[in-house]
């Protein structure tokens, strides 16, 4: 939480504060990285070092950590490379290890419209079952109308096919 507080920073740590209540509420719930404001490249290698080595301490499997490292290091590219330049200390990622499994929450502002968009994409990933998720992914990939980053409906797919879901 290095970012200067603006007003656009305070309202990310209001955000984190309101997802670090829902996502570690339990008792032994353990917050492993809470960030308030921008994510630069610096950032982004720094917090998904503390989940793989939250991860490599708890004694995860292979595939849980690779997972768990996948779904932290999609969500942080997206408020990398996505929100617009006024709002780019907006962003908030919480990460907490819990008893049922470790618990990701992270967003930035955005416009309303763009909020409703991901929401609407959202829930038609959650209805997606894993073969029919595979098969959409693959389609975005051969669409050549992607950013240069890909686009943020990629590290959603990704992070859907990595997670349990429901994605809230």
């Amino acid at each position: 939480m290095n970012e200067p507080m603006g007003e656009l920073s305070i309202a990310a740590m209001a955000w984190l504060s309101q997802a670090h209540g829902r996502l570690a509420a339990q008792p032994g719930d353990r917050v492993l990285f809470a960030h308030a404001g921008g994510v630069d490249q610096p950032t982004l290698e720094r917090l998904v070092a503390l989940a793989e080595h939250a991860s490599l301490e708890n004694g995860d499997a292979t595939t849980t950590r690779k997972r768990l490292v996948t779904v932290v290091l999609e969500g942080l590219e997206n408020l990398h490379h996505h929100p617009p330049p006024a709002l780019r200390n907006t962003a908030m990622a919480l990460l907490v290890d819990a008893a049922d499994g470790y618990r990701f929450a992270m967003g930035n502002a955005m416009p309303c419209v763009t909020a409703t968009a991901i929401e609407h994409r959202i829930g038609l990933l959650n209805e997606m079952d894993g073969a029919e998720l595979k098969e959409q992914y693959l389609k975005l990939l051969a669409n050549d109308a992607r950013s240069e980053h890909g686009g943020a409906g990629l590290g959603l797919f990704t992070m859907a096919r990595r997670s349990d879901r429901p994605m809230v």
